[in-house]
């Protein structure tokens, strides 16, 4: 995998990932270097966005941090929108309420719920009180948005960006993906374990939505070819991403199977700043101002 020395003779779109890549294994901050190696490609003229499966209220600190003024991709691409200059409209590709319901209507689905979180761009409900979901989900860092813990999520109204559940540990989960299956022309089925004890997460989404589409649709919005576009990420959800841009990166400490669709893999992990290391050296950044 080599470097491509054009690459710091033009201007690029990067899209960056949080969790896993541009972010520290806490989730909390940036690496120095990766943060500084982002706000100098802004001054050489490279448009910089966020992509990550995040909602706005765990993304836009870092936003800000960065300095950004671009568009944000918060739900891997499901909710798009202009946090600083509100001049584009807000994209939503939701799961349908109807839908919503009725997978929660099924009574397998229903029975078998550990705890669940369904989230839309400006609102959120939770099962029941979880330390891990609130943090992962960063429902406690909702100022504007709507927050509730309750059992009653059969009475979601409206459109979702997602809905997570947990099932029970004596659970079929064979059983789940029939019962789902009926909905496999309006949702997808992605599933991650907890970092915390290894339990199996659901997370359920608009059928189409994944990090790739975001990167075409980015990549027109800012008159960019998609070859010219570079992209950071680290796991499945970056897969398309990585795929569909002219330059996908894969993190050291990223998931095999995303390291070998990538065109390089950077020489740090995400805790010693890959993003940053990577980028300083792929677009010659060393001589740039902070």
């Amino acid at each position: 995998m080599t470097t491509n020395c054009s690459y710091k003779n033009q201007k690029h779109l990067i899209l960056v990932d949080l969790d896993g890549t541009l972010l520290k294994s806490d989730g909390r901050e940036m690496h120095p270097l990766s943060k500084e190696a982002l706000i100098k490609a802004q001054k050489q003229g490279h448009i910089v966005c966020i992509v990550t499966g995040r909602p706005h209220r765990g993304s836009i600190k870092f936003y800000k941090e960065l300095g950004l003024n671009t568009l944000l991709c918060n739900f891997n691409g499901g909710h798009i929108h202009d946090p600083k200059n509100k001049l584009f409209k807000r994209l939503v590709f939701p799961i349908s309420e109807v839908y919503i319901k009725e997978i929660l209507n099924e009574d397998y689905i229903y029975n078998h719920i550990e705890n669940a979180v369904i989230e839309y761009y400006n609102k959120a409900v939770c099962w029941k009180k979880d330390d891990f979901f609130e943090t992962y989900f960063h429902l406690e860092t909702i100022e504007n948005d709507t927050f509730t813990i309750s059992k009653l999520i059969r009475n979601w109204k409206g459109d979702a960006n997602s809905i997570i559940i947990q099932f029970t540990e004596n659970t079929d989960l064979d059983q789940v993906y029939r019962v789902l299956e009926k909905y496999y022309k309006t949702i997808k089925v992605t599933n991650w374990t907890r970092n915390d004890n290894g339990m199996l997460i659901f997370e359920i989404s608009n059928k189409f939505i994944d990090k790739g589409m975001t990167a075409r649709i980015l990549a027109q919005y800012y008159n960019f070819d998609i070859r010219d576009v570079i992209a950071y990420g680290d796991e499945i959800n970056d897969k398309e991403m990585l795929m569909r841009v002219g330059y996908g990166v894969a993190m050291k400490n990223g998931n095999i199977l995303i390291k070998g669709i990538a065109k390089d893999i950077t020489k740090k992990t995400n805790d010693e700043g890959g993003v940053g290391d990577h980028l300083m050296n792929l677009l010659k950044l060393d001589n740039i101002e902070k």
